[in-house]
């Protein structure tokens, strides 16, 4: 029982922490949306790189994004971080805000490489991408909460089980 009190735990801090991470996210997007080089620029100018930087000639990426999908992707993105982010970290719909937060860490990916420059290490050095964590952790968030839903329902079943069973030998 003390396992499983400190594996809810580390679940709930873990979800905790990553919609907070994606709501602060969202807020920091949108106030960087319009400076030069910010939020809406970058996503109007990125080619889609899927490895990353520093890759062999011709294997740069496509791109970037047609302005039919990069404005609406630009202005939608970060809403979609707040209100998903708060969802997740409030415990709210945690099996389709974790979804939809893993497709949308996904499109990150995408757009910016699995192996993008700077993104773990504080000198600049090429590392794994972070994104893939988040979207383990996420995972790891629904998992977690689908075990619940179903323990719960057993034992609420096994429960009402016993109460018909013992009722009925009076």
């Amino acid at each position: 029982m003390k396992y499983l009190l400190n594996l809810r735990t580390a679940v709930t801090v873990n979800r905790i922490v990553m919609g907070a991470f994606f709501f602060v996210s969202g807020i920091a997007n949108y106030l960087n949306f319009s400076v030069p080089n910010g939020f809406y620029q970058t996503v109007l100018t990125q080619k889609l790189q899927i490895i990353g930087p520093g890759i062999p000639p011709g294997w740069e990426g496509i791109g970037p994004l047609p302005a039919l999908i990069a404005i609406p992707y630009a202005w939608l993105l970060p809403l979609a971080e707040i209100v998903l982010g708060a969802l997740f970290a409030l415990n709210y719909w945690v099996r389709w805000t974790g979804l939809l937060l893993i497709l949308m860490t996904f499109s990150i990916v995408i757009a910016f490489g699995i192996i993008p420059a700077g993104t773990l290490f504080p000198n600049g050095a090429e590392s794994f991408n972070k994104n893939i964590l988040f979207m383990t952790l996420i995972w790891f968030c629904i998992a977690y909460e689908a075990h619940e839903r179903r323990m719960s329902r057993r034992r609420q079943e096994a429960t009402e089980q016993m109460l018909t069973t013992s009722s009925s030998d009076f």
